[in-house]
């Protein structure tokens, strides 16, 4: 009798122990996504669009301008699952183009400026997530090095043109929210809104976007 009560309280431990080496068992991933980034207009480019402005203004000129701030972009990555609610990332993301464009015309030549600005890097995220059966949800707080690299053009026609490019690499901080579905153990299908502060120490971009995870 003791030896069976003995034999049932190891064998009772040893699966105690199974579970919890499971629950902290390090799982990795791999992701990929792709959306639309959108970048708030930044201060500098404020700036001189209220300075070309006042100069077509004072001088009696056509004064025209935009900025799109929207562009496709990507990120790709690893991470890895420390337990259920915890999770660690490094990532490479593509923030895509934002464009700005002005013009300064007497009604014959036109004076023209274009500015693009190219933002991309690499960083990492603390993940917190929520599983619920197939669905999870989540958020994260991360940390990136982001270049962005800004090419000027200013032309005229039968002048000629002037270019010039210049880059800036910042530390910038993020967070996000997502939920993902499980098609398989492997396979989940994840979407996402993340926002990048202070880009090249100028300007917020938010991210939306969708993607792929895979398990292993």
């Amino acid at each position: 009798m003791l030896r069976k009560s003995l034999l049932a309280v190891l064998v009772s431990g040893v699966m105690v122990s199974g579970l919890q080496a499971a629950e902290i068992q390090s799982n990795g991933y791999l992701f990929g996504n792709i959306g639309q980034a959108d970048a708030d207009t930044p201060d500098f480019v404020r700036g001189l669009d209220s300075e070309l402005g006042a100069i077509a203004n004072d001088a009696g000129l056509i004064f025209g301008s935009d900025y799109d701030g929207k562009d496709s972009a990507f990120k790709i990555g690893a991470g890895i699952q420390l337990n259920r609610y915890v999770g660690l990332e490094f990532q490479y993301i593509d923030l895509g183009t934002a464009s700005y464009k002005a013009e300064l015309s007497d009604g014959f030549d036109t004076l023209s400026a274009k500015i693009d600005g190219d933002t991309d890097g690499f960083g990492a995220n603390v993940v917190g997530t929520l599983p619920l059966d197939r669905f999870k949800l989540f958020g994260k707080v991360g940390y990136h090095q982001l270049k962005t690299e800004a090419k000027q053009k200013v032309s005229m026609a039968g002048v000629g043109s002037l270019t010039e490019s210049d880059s800036t690499t910042e530390w910038v901080t993020s967070f996000g929210v997502g939920a993902s579905y499980a098609f398989t153990p492997q396979i989940e299908l994840v979407a996402e809104y993340e926002q990048y502060r202070d880009v090249a120490d100028e300007y917020d971009v938010d991210f939306g976007s969708i993607g792929l995870r895979y398990n292993f």
